[in-house]
């Protein structure tokens, strides 16, 4: 990537605000290295494989944190951002975090180089955990995905497990005896692309959702598929790809000032004839062919979607998608072949595109309008 024209930026990290003088490019783990002397971070593979430059991300104080690779965040992609890196980790008496008291009690570690970032994802962890409980049978298992994606050379990982789910276990409050209720179903926009790295030996896909999605559909006579319209709106700042790093860039870097992308839905025919909505019950899934334009950056592209739709009851609708819309990027008016070389990749020309949403309607008896809602079943 080329170099931008160097420039204050403005951290929180460990609590204290932090200005450095970077390039937008420039990757966190450096500037935490050669200009914070936060050393405590590491850098080891350089290609976000190993989880050893973990830190803790938050969007403000007190929010959910987030587990981020120093390695892969780029400078312009992460200001005004709230980080912890190992160095701000500390328990509520102002010492060692539980976490590090056990590493050191149970003889977690043998180098240490990997400690860091074993730290970090497992205070994200109890934070998730915090703000939802898991029940103790479960517990094993959400340890293991948590430090999934950290690499060690020393211990085989049993006592980083057991020292992780000793302090879990001390803190009655992460832990529960029954299945939570499950969370609220939501509308989502699902989406998957070709990619290859340069540190990949073969084509991978990388694959996301937006889960911040306003859709309605309107009809003009109830239940009547052949006379709807309808408007799907996704935020590219809801994007959500698993790694918030690569969240963050995406953002920054290939949506750049793009806020929203929109469907425009135009008409909705009925593949079988035979059925419609106002005529089968509750429940049945009709196939239909959605037709409609696709808005970014000004661009209106035609669109076609196969898809189902489902009166749930009288008040829920949801419509998924059958198979993916492919999508070509570039008619889109994205800058894919640049982002690509920036940051070392290999990306597909098309994505595939699929969606679930789910609509309420509060009018009765008829459905006047039906918008996207968190409470259905």
């Amino acid at each position: 990537m080329s170099q931008d024209t160097r420039r204050m930026f403005t951290l929180h990290i460990n609590g204290v605000e932090q200005n450095p003088v970077a390039a937008g490019d420039d990757l966190l783990v450096d500037v935490l290295h050669e200009q914070l002397d936060l050393t405590g971070t590491k850098l080891c593979c350089g290609i976000g494989s190993c989880g050893a430059c973990k830190v803790i991300v938050q969007k403000e104080p007190g929010g959910p944190k987030m587990a981020m690779l120093a390695c892969y965040a780029r400078m312009d992609s992460i200001e005004a951002l709230h980080i912890t890196t190992v160095e701000g980790l500390k328990g509520p008496d102002g010492g060692l975090h539980p976490l590090q008291q056990e590493f050191l009690d149970g003889y977690a570690f043998q180098c240490g180089y990997s400690t860091p970032g074993f730290l970090m994802a497992a205070d994200v962890l109890m934070d998730q955990l915090a703000r939802r409980p898991v029940p103790v049978s479960k517990l094993d298992n959400r340890i293991r995905q948590a430090i999934s994606g950290n690499l060690c050379r020393c211990t085989g990982y049993v006592k980083y497990t057991q020292a992780i789910k000793k302090v879990i276990l001390a803190a009655p409050e992460l832990t529960c005896t029954e299945e939570p209720a499950p969370e609220a179903a939501r509308s989502v926009v699902t989406f998957r692309i070709r990619k290859q790295s340069s540190n990949d030996l073969e084509e991978k896909s990388l694959v996301g959702f937006f889960d911040q999605v306003d859709a309605t559909v309107q009809f003009a006579t109830p239940f009547r598929l052949d006379t709807c319209i309808g408007k799907v709106t996704v935020k590219t700042d809801a994007l959500r790809t698993g790694e918030p790093v690569r969240d963050f860039n995406l953002r920054r870097f290939f949506f750049q000032q793009l806020d929203s992308i929109d469907f425009t839905l135009d008409s909705a025919e009925v593949i079988d004839g035979r059925y419609q909505l106002d005529a089968v019950p509750f429940g049945t899934a009709i196939p239909v062919n959605i037709h409609g334009r696709l808005g970014v950056f000004g661009n209106k592209l035609p669109a076609f979607a196969d898809a189902v739709v489902t009166v749930l009851d009288a008040t829920n609708l949801r419509i998924t998608s059958r198979a993916p819309v492919m999508v070509d990027m570039r008619d889109c008016g994205f800058a894919v072949d640049s982002f690509a070389k920036d940051f070392f990749l290999k990306l597909g020309r098309e994505v595939e595109v699929t969606f679930d949403l789910l609509l309420e309607t509060k009018e009765q008896p008829g459905p006047a309008l039906w918008r996207t809602g968190s409470k259905v079943t």
